[in-house]
């Protein structure tokens, strides 16, 4: 495992590499901090520019991305009370209130080296753990690998809204989406509807763009024309006071607790940076001696949320890279970007592609670095990048959507399907439908029926090999059970309703 890593290291300090990655984390930057441009859509917007790149090129720029525009989203959330993306949510509530007390940059800081130490822990877990559990899913049989795929899409159902039906049905749609064009053993044509244009599926990357990018502006540009918004005005200046040592000792208890937290909630399927932040932020608060100072301006507070936001970007490629399970949205848009440059996430990635999967944990380490020397220079320059008005910006994502969805195939019909998955992520926006369930639907499917059909294969058409084989009677009995919860507070919240109406 060390020589494999050390070679990585060999393989990925290359100045090209570094280059271009550092192109990805600025880009990443920027998103981050611009209000409104979530992490998932600079990812999606810009993986089709890296498919005409080599995977050790292409990807770590995409790595770049995601861990900037994570890191970033603090930057509003401090100055001007709005996060950048949902993962930063928490950071707001302490972080601009000590931006209004003067303490911006203190706040500032904080959030950056909480986010390094987060980010560089949780990669150490990630190298320790997937290549053991890579060996581990190799010896699994179909009928485990079925129910893992069923069981990660009803935790990612269930735990990606308020209502579990809802997102039980994004994920049949999604499972249904992944099947059209020709059945992978027979060749029969699935829901083409007699376009030849469909015989190949639907394109993964444009449905992402437009589901993620594409639905954000229209939502963005529907509140703005409802209610326009004035130009913020930030409390504080980043050229104030950071934090001390002294008082940078006193948070590592809390970004070693929240790195915890972030790092097992994020090896699992759907559980986000927008959870473990929240998480994170309220084990903090419990945790404190004095918890009547958050939401007040307490350091804690923000150590606490970006620690368990970061810790989750390493650990969320645990189940993408082992059992080819995306941990949450923007792994999904990744597992994409390694399947179109030839690598196939799975237990035999560690076999097959181990010089590239170690080259690019390598690269999780040097980013950290990069994102540490980066954010020290450019935090009072970054704090500029919230006053960009939206009705500049805007047009310019649009123009970024089209051209990437566009590049994915040089196919014309990809920008039908971007154009289509913008619509259908802005209804579902709007009907509180989660989209995220659809996408890791989409993206399972095919690992889902591959492994149900040789499962059947083997068993000759019986389903007893669901529970005459230990693991999978195991799995079964957890899938069971996480239902049965999710039902249980299903009918609890029905019945708690009209005892809240007649209370009112």
């Amino acid at each position: 495992m060390l020589a494999d890593l050390a070679s990585g290291f060999q393989l990925i300090l290359d100045p090209v590499v570094i280059g271009v990655a550092l192109i990805g984390l600025l880009a990443g930057l920027f998103v981050g901090a611009l209000p409104g441009l979530t992490a998932t859509m600079a990812v999606a917007v810009l993986a089709p520019f890296t498919f005409i790149m080599e995977p050790l090129i292409g990807l770590p720029f995409l790595l770049g991305v995601y861990k900037g525009a994570i890191y970033a989203g603090s930057i509003p959330a401090i100055l001007i009370n709005t996060p950048g993306t949902a993962a930063a949510a928490a950071t707001a509530a302490d972080g601009n209130a000590m931006a209004r007390s003067g303490r911006a940059r203190e706040a500032l800081e904080i959030s950056l080296f909480a986010s390094v130490i987060a980010d560089f822990l949780a990669t150490i877990v990630l190298v320790l753990v997937a290549a053991p559990l890579a060996a581990v899913a190799i010896k699994v049989g179909s009928a485990e690998f079925t129910l893992l795929y069923a069981l990660a899409l009803t935790m990612v159902a269930a735990v990606s809204g308020d209502d579990m039906l809802k997102g039980l049905i994004a994920a049949a749609l999604g499972v249904m989406i992944a099947l059209v064009g020709l059945d992978p053993m027979s060749g029969a044509q699935r829901y083409t509807f007699g376009l030849p244009v469909l015989l190949g599926g639907i394109s993964l990357i444009p449905l992402l763009i437009g589901m993620f990018a594409l639905s954000e502006i229209m939502l963005r540009a529907e509140d703005d024309l409802r209610t326009p918004q004035r130009s913020p005005k930030m409390p504080g200046d980043a050229r104030e006071t950071g934090v001390s040592l002294r008082g940078f000792r006193g948070l590592l208890p809390t970004i070693l607790r929240s790195t915890g937290i972030g790092t097992s909630l994020g090896s699992l399927p759907g559980l986000g940076a927008e959870i473990s932040c929240w998480v994170s932020y309220g084990l903090a608060r419990r945790a404190s001696a004095t918890p009547e100072r958050f939401g007040k301006g307490a350091p804690e507070g923000v150590a606490a949320a970006e620690a368990g936001n970061n810790a989750v970007c390493p650990a969320a490629l645990i189940p993408m890279t082992v059992f080819g399970i995306p941990g949450d949205t923007i792994t999904a848009v990744l597992l994409g970007a390694f399947m179109a440059q030839g690598l196939t996430p799975g237990p035999l990635l560690f076999s097959r592609d181990a010089e590239t999967v170690y080259a690019l944990f390598a690269f999780l380490f040097v980013s950290n670095v990069l994102l540490l020397g980066v954010g020290i220079f450019a935090i009072r320059y970054l704090q500029h990048i919230v006053l960009i008005p939206a009705n500049l910006l805007y047009p310019v994502v649009a123009a970024f959507c089209f051209a990437g969805a566009y590049a994915v195939n040089n196919a014309a019909f990809d920008l039908v399907i971007m154009l289509a998955g913008g619509i259908a992520g802005y209804a579902m926006r709007k009907t509180g439908m989660p989209i995220p369930p659809l996408v890791i639907g989409m993206l399972l499917a095919p690992g889902l029926e591959n492994s149900l059909r040789q499962a059947l294969t083997v068993s000759r058409g019986s389903f007893d090999i669901f529970v005459t084989r230990p693991g999978a009677l195991a799995l079964l009995t957890v899938l069971c059970l996480l239902i049965a919860l999710f039902i249980w507070r299903g009918l609890q919240r029905i019945h708690q309703a009209p005892s809240k109406g007649k209370t009112s």
